[in-house]
């Protein structure tokens, strides 16, 4: 499995991507930008039509960022879509140049207090449309979003699916929208604060550790997924090393 491991280490610097796209008038290209943890990697591994037509990918754990690190001799920094990383430039930036964006994900009571806190927090926030991520006619949903006028896309469906979703969102804007990003649970955990995650929490790392106690499911996948994830990355890390010096 190449194809996730390629991605995370050809990424472009996720904050100088935004920034040329933002500005540019017109743009002919729909990129797609997701974030891996142990638990994701998992659900994209054999995801391998998906991840082909996801633009870049960025490490979303602390541990596996530093794993990327010393096996690329580079630096991967630790990215995720939350007010921690890089959402909160993202917001700021919305908030300051009031492009046309579109929300979609968590439940239909929490997207409305997400969108709320943001209007709240940022004011010059251009929310253009917003629904809640539980559908079952996919193309209708993706017309919807096309006829808001959005340039930015915010998907929280979850791994695969805002993947697979994002992709399909692609494929039918064709330039129309600039960037989709995925953001896992950011729409849910937004619902209640505009920072979920305390300062020293992120600080230090442990937004693993905060989220056991917020959300007993975490440790499940702590204790089941997380070893799973580095027994597989360990094995995808060597067919792949073996495949960049054959080439």
């Amino acid at each position: 499995m190449h194809v996730i491991l390629q991605k995370v280490k050809n990424s472009p610097d996720i904050f100088e991507q935004f920034s040329k796209l933002r500005c540019q008038t017109e743009c002919h290209n729909t990129e797609v930008i997701t974030f891996v943890n142990p638990f994701s990697y998992l659900q994209l591994r054999e995801e391998l039509q998906t991840v082909e037509q996801v633009d870049a990918i960025y490490s979303d754990a602390i541990s596996s960022a530093k794993l990327f690190s010393r096996f690329f001799n580079k630096e991967v920094p630790r990215l995720s879509f939350d007010l921690g990383s890089f959402a909160r430039h993202f917001l700021e930036e919305a908030n300051k140049h009031g492009f046309p964006l579109y929300i979609i994900g968590a439940k239909p009571e929490e997207i409305e207090k997400t969108v709320h806190i943001f209007q709240e927090n940022y004011p010059g926030i251009n929310i253009v449309g917003y629904r809640d991520g539980y559908f079952s006619n996919d193309n209708e949903v993706v017309d919807s979003i096309l006829r808001s006028g959005a340039e930015f896309v915010i998907c929280g469906l979850g791994s695969p699916r805002q993947d697979q979703f994002s992709v399909l969102l692609k494929e039918k804007a064709k330039g129309q929208i600039k960037q989709i990003y995925t953001c896992g649970g950011f729409l849910h955990q937004s619902s209640e604060k505009v920072q979920y995650y305390p300062t020293f929490i992120n600080k230090y790392n442990l937004r693993w550790l905060y989220r056991i106690f917020d959300n007993g499911y975490v440790l499940k996948r702590l204790l089941k997924d997380y070893p799973i994830f580095f027994f597989l990355i360990f094995k995808d890390l060597k067919v792949f090393k073996e495949h960049e010096f054959r080439r």
